[in-house]
């Protein structure tokens, strides 16, 4: 209730201070924000039904029947709105949307570069355009798309990740291996985070590694110390951060902390035992028997499908559901 006077009160304001446009656009944000679209769907078919030269009441019925998966319908009142006003790069671009919910990709991308002729910096239409012939499998065009996508917007999460897997189908590993890592910087968690993890770990890159800690699934990057020293670097703590964390919500965890330093045994316990001091007193929450510590004056051996990597200093996680 508090939510629709919001949203009346807004519109009020608009009617007086606008007309009919703005209050059009405020209404229709609100109900696909609070996403309302039957509500949204009857408002706007009233306004078409009551004048079918408005084109914005066209658009935004044709948003809200696109909302419900009414594709044809919406395209049939999209293509209205593009013939009452033909310079509005939104209602080409949404076309194209409904397009490739039918699965019609030729028109769908006839709609967004329509939308480009009229705004070259339409983000959703660059975007959409990119995915459209990465779908058709004409990746260096794609390529092309996502480049223009994030020179506008750097931290799109679809276009650094689907960059990746252009650069992966064209078969540029070095490029592909910059791309993932671009992309583990902005967005750490999640499948297509472990997914991109994976990827690299399948060519030998292991400053980033999936965990299984207890229920959840956490990527954790590489633990590295000063050198000849058990000092963690500043750059490591936020794994350990993330560590500590799962540790104290989940009671029943227990961490085995292993560490590997080949020809130095002791400094190998050091590191292990440094890392068990510091999740310790970042949390006073954690029963230090929970972490166990273990450490190896040999090499750290990975097999990733048929290849082999070695790696003179490393740190592991094994973890382990505490019995009741």
């Amino acid at each position: 209730m508090k939510n629709t006077f919001k949203i009346l009160f807004i519109s009020l304001i608009a009617i007086y201070f606008s007309g009919c446009g703005i209050t059009n656009q405020v209404t229709a944000e609100y109900y696909l924000q609070e996403e309302k679209y039957e509500d949204g769907s009857t408002h706007f078919q009233k306004k078409v039904n009551k004048n079918s030269n408005d084109h914005l009441s066209q658009y935004y019925y044709a948003r809200f029947l696109l909302a419900k998966n009414k594709n044809t319908e919406a395209i049939v009142h999209l293509k209205e709105a593009v013939r009452l006003n033909s310079k509005n790069a939104d209602y080409y671009s949404w076309l194209g949307v409904a397009y490739s919910k039918i699965k019609d990709h030729r028109n769908e991308r006839a709609q967004y570069i329509k939308a480009l002729n009229i705004d070259k910096k339409h983000l959703q239409s660059l975007t959409y355009l990119a995915h459209n012939y990465y779908g058709s499998k004409q990746y260096k065009r794609a390529l092309v798309y996502y480049q223009k996508v994030l020179k506008l917007s750097p931290e799109n999460k679809a276009a650094l990740f689907n960059r990746a897997m252009v650069l992966r189908k064209l078969k540029r590993t070095a490029e592909e291996k910059t791309a993932w890592i671009i992309y583990l910087e902005h967005y750490l968690s999640g499948v297509l985070s472990q997914n991109a993890v994976n990827y690299l770990n399948a060519m030998g890159y292991f400053e980033y590694q999936n965990h299984v800690i207890g229920i959840y699934t956490v990527i954790l990057k590489k633990i590295k110390f000063e050198p000849f020293s058990s000092k963690i670097k500043l750059e490591s703590k936020s794994s350990l951060d993330l560590l500590s964390e799962i540790l104290e919500k989940n009671k029943k965890i227990e961490i085995h902390i292993v560490s590997y330093l080949v020809s130095n045994n002791a400094l190998a316990k050091q590191r292990a035992q440094s890392i068990k001091k510091y999740i310790l007193k970042e949390s006073k929450n954690i029963d230090s028997k929970r972490i166990k510590l273990s450490w190896f004056k040999n090499s750290k051996k990975i097999k990733v499908g048929k290849k082999r990597y070695e790696y003179y200093e490393f740190i592991d996680f094994i973890t382990a559901t505490k019995k009741r």
